[in-house]
């Protein structure tokens, strides 16, 4: 499932690189090329990183585990095993999480890590839509 899962977003992500190689070429403004050739290199490190998963897996029959998606499988698969309780007091914990994410974004005192910061509250939100899932 997981080697499923990394090989589409491996699909994904040099698609979207592509892409955004081909709107570099075509950048008009400083922002927008800096913005751009940031994404690029997101999704080029990401592509490379899947890359290693898959070769690694090819060469040795198991996986290498290193890849960001293997932490969030994690983080599901310790979901599922939770009980009600905990399933509660972890999603109270995230609810607060998202709310301190999103007003140190409001902030905007330290743009240099906003692209951090965008990073955790999508996987605070993923998180929070696993656990209402459980517990529906």
């Amino acid at each position: 499932m997981e080697l499923e899962a990394l090989a589409s977003r491996k699909f994904t992500k040099y698609r979207a690189y592509v892409r955004l190689h081909q709107k570099l070429r075509g950048c008009t403004g400083l922002a927008e090329c800096a913005e751009t050739a940031g994404e690029l290199v997101d999704n080029y490190i990401d592509n490379r990183l899947i890359w290693q998963e898959l070769t690694w897996y090819q060469e040795h029959g198991s996986l290498l585990g290193k890849h960001p998606a293997f932490a969030e499988f994690r983080r599901r698969k310790k979901l599922v095993n939770m009980p009600v309780k905990k399933l509660m007091t972890r999603l109270r914990q995230v609810e607060m999480n998202i709310w301190r994410v999103k007003s140190e974004l409001a902030k905007g005192d330290k743009p240099h890590l906003d692209a951090v910061r965008r990073e955790r509250l999508a996987g605070y939100e993923k998180e929070r839509a696993d656990i209402l899932r459980l517990l529906e």
